[in-house]
């Protein structure tokens, strides 16, 4: 009976997402990384973003990224080595100042596309904006939040 209960749920939180999937299937190839200045949000509550203060234009994020003490070189190797070592993840586009990564989830291997734009202040100091998103369904039970948090929290990590 839960399972019924779960595949009709499932069937109903994915049966609208059609029209979108095209769009974030572009996005996902690394063709279209996302323009955080002009980002809009989706209505569905699929999605985190975390920019620095006044860099999204458009979308107000669900959260400010931290200032983090390193040069915008030295975050982007740190956030390619975290990318490397974590499970269903694949790289599909990397830029001097961006990275496109989809990530499938464990048992239904649905894929994520989370988009990340490295962003110097100065000489020695760095912040990212991140998107990360679901492309299919309408729910992501706090998926895509909690992606980005863990990532924020490893890019901020003191190095050993």
């Amino acid at each position: 009976m839960y399972l019924r209960l779960f595949l009709f749920m499932f069937v109903l939180s994915t049966a609208g997402c059609a029209a979108t999937a095209d769009t974030e299937r572009r996005d996902a190839d690394g063709s279209e990384p996302v323009n955080f200045q002009e980002l809009e949000r989706r209505e569905s509550p699929n999605d985190y973003l975390v920019c620095p203060d006044g860099f999204c234009k458009m979308a107000k994020p669900d959260r400010i990224a931290p200032i983090l003490q390193m040069p915008a070189a030295d975050l982007k190797k740190r956030a390619e080595d975290h990318l490397a070592g974590l499970p269903r993840t694949e790289v599909v586009f990397a830029s001097e100042t961006r990275i496109v990564a989809e990530q499938r989830s464990l048992i239904f291997k649905f894929p994520d596309t989370i988009d990340m734009a490295i962003i110097p202040v100065d000489r020695d100091t760095s912040t990212v904006a991140i998107y990360s998103r679901s492309r299919y369904g309408y729910y992501d039970f706090g998926a895509n939040k909690r992606r980005v948090e863990s990532w924020l929290d490893a890019l901020a990590a003191p190095t050993d």
